[in-house]
């Protein structure tokens, strides 16, 4: 019989997914870099990362709450790489429509586990919850648009511009002060003419097929097959067209594919109502097939800004109110 004692391993180390499991219990404080915070409640939960709304209870933010997003996709190191990206791109941008970092850190599990996360500006609602409770008039949704071309036309401009590949109703925030483009997890940097093609292979799942199911445009859907087709931020373009074309119908325009790599089939009909032949022309024009076609997100701006103005002199026209 041997004398060797036996070594017991702990869970993680038994099996790499175990570390994929985090949890927050009530309370329970976590420390940043510059300071504490304190879990409230749980939000949710996504693919890669676990969010909670939290309390700050130290520094120059003491009192006021946040979102920690913390990152649990721990047995895959390429997806952390990107979550990792994806906090040094937000803390690098500076755009009233973009989410704002406030702060960041590692969370020391009791399995010896660092779960890196970050601290986020908390906003609880979203695009999606105006679609939903049909609270979206048409001024309401030509501003959040505008808002968000301008955050688009910002990292679009960059030296090594950003394509965000995620904008959906979901990922689009409403404030008091306005919207703000957030949930920058799928960003590409442009190399030149292109984006980059770091994608991982399918097989291992990681920023695969890199976008949402309802909000595809024909270049990932194209990139998705093969991970080497080019992308252009005109792709954000085509994807907004789609979400601003729910906004202002209520339906979104494509059909729901049976697998995410199905051509894109749009249902669209004229807009009807105020300033509704402008809102039609420039929809459609995002939603063109060619992305050499598309406006950019510059282009989109003005047009949006000039329909903004014909659109408030109207109803300011009508009720006498200044809007």
């Amino acid at each position: 019989m041997s004398n060797t004692p036996s070594v017991t391993k702990s869970p993680a180390e038994e099996s790499p997914e175990f570390r994929d499991n985090f949890s927050l219990q009530h309370l329970k404080s976590v420390k940043s870099e510059t300071a504490y915070y304190y879990n409230n409640r749980f939000i949710g939960k996504g693919g890669n990362g676990t969010a909670f709304l939290v309390t700050c209870s130290s520094g120059s933010n003491q009192g006021m709450q946040f979102v920690l997003k913390v990152f649990h996709k721990m047995s895959n190191p390429s997806r952390l790489l990107a979550f990792l990206k994806e906090i040094k791109h937000l803390k690098a941008l500076n755009h009233p429509a973009i989410i704002r970092v406030f702060d960041e850190g590692k969370y020391l599990s009791f399995d010896k586990i660092e779960y890196p996360f970050v601290i986020i500006e908390y906003i609880p609602k979203t695009c999606r919850t105006l679609i939903a409770t049909q609270a979206l008039d048409r001024l309401s949704a030509i501003r959040i648009a505008m808002n968000c071309m301008s955050a688009l036309n910002a990292i679009h401009t960059l030296s090594s511009p950003l394509i965000h590949r995620d904008i959906k109703p979901e990922n689009i925030l409403i404030s008091d002060a306005g919207a703000k483009l957030a949930d920058f997890g799928l960003i590409k940097v442009i190399d030149g003419t292109h984006a980059d093609d770091d994608d991982v292979d399918p097989l291992t799942g990681t920023q695969w097929p890199g976008m949402p199911y309802r909000y595809r445009t024909p270049e990932l859907v194209s990139r998705a097959i093969n991970r080497k087709h080019p992308i252009t931020t005109a792709s954000d373009i085509y994807q907004f067209g789609t979400v601003l074309y729910e906004m202002l119908s209520g339906q979104n325009p494509q059909i729901q594919p049976d697998k995410v790599t199905d051509p894109i089939k749009l249902v669209t009909k004229p807009i009807i109502g105020s300033e509704g032949d402008k809102l039609s022309e420039l929809v459609g024009l995002m939603l063109h097939d060619d992305p050499a076609k598309r406006p950019t997100a510059y282009q989109c701006l003005q047009k949006l800004n000039h329909i903004h103005r014909n659109l408030c002199t109207a109803i300011t026209a009508v009720t006498g109110h200044h809007v």
